[in-house]
This record gives C-alpha cells, sequence and structure tokens, in this order.
C-alpha cells in the first residue's frame, strides 16, 4: 500500500524510528569529526587538485572545524525534520525514506562533481579543497521546496502549487540579488520584480476564484501561516550559505557547491516521487 492510501495515520513507532535514523545521520558526522585524527580528514576531502573519486562522496562527512560541523548538523537537523514532516502530514513518508538515502550517498557525489566543474571553468586551475555537510543541507531545502508544493497541490490545485512555488523561487532569488547587491544587473532586479508581481497575482487570483466557506478560511489562513513559515526558514538557509564575502579569513565557502546542492536535491526529490508512486 502507498502513502497516499495510508493517509496521515501512521504509527508512532515508525515515525520515532524515523527520526532516530536522522539524528543517526547527525550523530555520524559528529563520530567522524571527534574520532578521526586530522590526517584522515584530510585523506576525506575533496582536493580539486588531486581528484580522487572516493572522496567526492567522503568530503560530504569531514569538516574543517567545530563551527562548520555544528553549522552544518544544525542545518540538516532544522531542514530533514521539518521536510520530514511535511512529507508526513501530506502521506508520503515513503517519499522521504526513499530519498534520504539518496541525499547521504548520491547527492554529496553530484554537488561536488558540480561544484568541480563549475570553478574550472570559472577559475581554471585553482585547486580548492572542499569538505561538509552544507551541499546536502541545501539540498533538503529543494527537497521542503518540492514537498511543500506537492502538499499545495493536493489540498488545492496545480496552479496553485505552480503560482506559490514560482514565489518561493522567485523571492529567493531576489535575496540572493540583495545580497550580491554590488554586481546586481538592473534587468535582473526588474526581472525578479516582475515575476514576483506576476505570481502575487497568480496566487491572489485563485483564491478570488474559489467557492469560500468557514472550512476554506480556516485552512487558507493555516495554510498562510504554514508556508511563510517555510519560506522564512528557506530565507535564513540561503543567509546562511550564501555569504556576501564567500572569501573570508583565508577560508572560501563554495557557493557553488550550495547553489547545486539546492538545485539537484529539488530535482532529486522530483525523481524518488515519481518512483514512490502507485
Amino acid at each position: 500500500m502507498t502513502d497516499a492510501s495510508e493517509g496521515f495515520d501512521y504509527p508512532r513507532a515508525a515515525v520515532a524510528g524515523d527520526l532516530a535514523v536522522v539524528a543517526a545521520v547527525a550523530v555520524v558526522l559528529v563520530a567522524v569529526h571527534v574520532l578521526l585524527p586530522e590526517a584522515t580528514h584530510d585523506r576525506l576531502a575533496f582536493d580539486h587538485g588531486a581528484f580522487a573519486p572516493e572522496t567526492l562522496l567522503t568530503a560530504a562527512y569531514v569538516h574543517a572545524g567545530n563551527d562548520h560541523l555544528l553549522n552544518n548538523v544544525g542545518g540538516y537537523l532544522s531542514l530533514a525534520v521539518v521536510t520530514y514532516l511535511v512529507c508526513l502530514n501530506t502521506g508520503r513518508r515513503a517519499w522521504f525514506r526513499r530519498t534520504l538515502p539518496v541525499f547521504l550517498l548520491a547527492l554529496p557525489v553530484a554537488v561536488n562533481l558540480t561544484s568541480y566543474v563549475l570553478l574550472e571553468s570559472r577559475y581554471p586551475g585553482s585547486t580548492p579543497i572542499s569538505r561538509g555537510f552544507s551541499g546536502v543541507v541545501a539540498g533538503f531545502g529543494g527537497f521542503l521546496l518540492a514537498a511543500v508544493a506537492v502538499q499545495l497541490r493536493a489540498n488545492y490545485s496545480r496552479a496553485t502549487a505552480f503560482f506559490v512555488g514560482g514565489f518561493a523561487v522567485l523571492l529567493l532569488l531576489a535575496e540572493l540579488l540583495w545580497i550580491y547587491r554590488d554586481g546586481t544587473d538592473p534587468v535582473e532586479v526588474a526581472a525578479v520584480s516582475a515575476g514576483l508581481a506576476l505570481a502575487v497575482s497568480g496566487i491572489v487570483t485563485r483564491g478570488l476564484g474559489a467557492k469560500l466557506g468557514g472550512d476554506h478560511y480556516r485552512r487558507v489562513g493555516f495554510d498562510l501561516v504554514y508556508v511563510s513559515l517555510v519560506l522564512a526558514l528557506l530565507v535564513w538557509l540561503v543567509y546562511g550559505l550564501f555569504p556576501a564575502s564567500p572569501v573570508a579569513g583565508g577560508t572560501f565557502t563554495n557557493v557553488f557547491a550550495h547553489a547545486a546542492g539546492f538545485v539537484e536535491g529539488g530535482l532529486l526529490a522530483a525523481l524518488t516521487l515519481v518512483a514512490v508512486r502507485p
């Protein structure tokens, strides 16, 4: 039986088991950081100059320091738990369960490969060393956005999900334009602003065209608060992953990997959604 048929009534033990698996990933990250010697961390990191294929995966599980680790663990737990709860509320527990191992095993490889290609094309000859779980954290941002769109489609319509999803993407693009405003093209600002206006217009039009009632008002009010909180979480994620100065204190924040994680996380989640359909 599929999640869609099971509805929202999942056994508490099953939910607790899922959350325990999510927490276990964080425990592994901490254990790797604390228990393995620094020399091993260096061997597991992805050196763009050496390009050892196995480190495309292992680099995600080592960190540059305690702050780096804590930021990634905190971001991972908050986004993974919220995404899981959205999937649970939509009756798609299997979707999350199928996607989590893909994120842990395939997403780091995809993110590091994409980052490698982008850095080589933009900065030929550069040999940074990549490490950290932030690409996977960004991937959960893409997964969360996809999960909210799926829920809105189930509760309302495909058009509502399209307009709200489009608004969310454009809002995050607007945030990036603000963060990197020194190099922003006015045409880009105008295009994003126009897109946001069209998305809002579409959302309002869908709302005005609906048959309203007491239950409808309550559900829409709840969903407005819920979507606003999700958007706030995604805005916080983007703010943390895309600093205005990627190079600070001699440390390079790989914004290319973060962007790849968000986009590829959303795409992989869409693929695993198709895989769990009846």
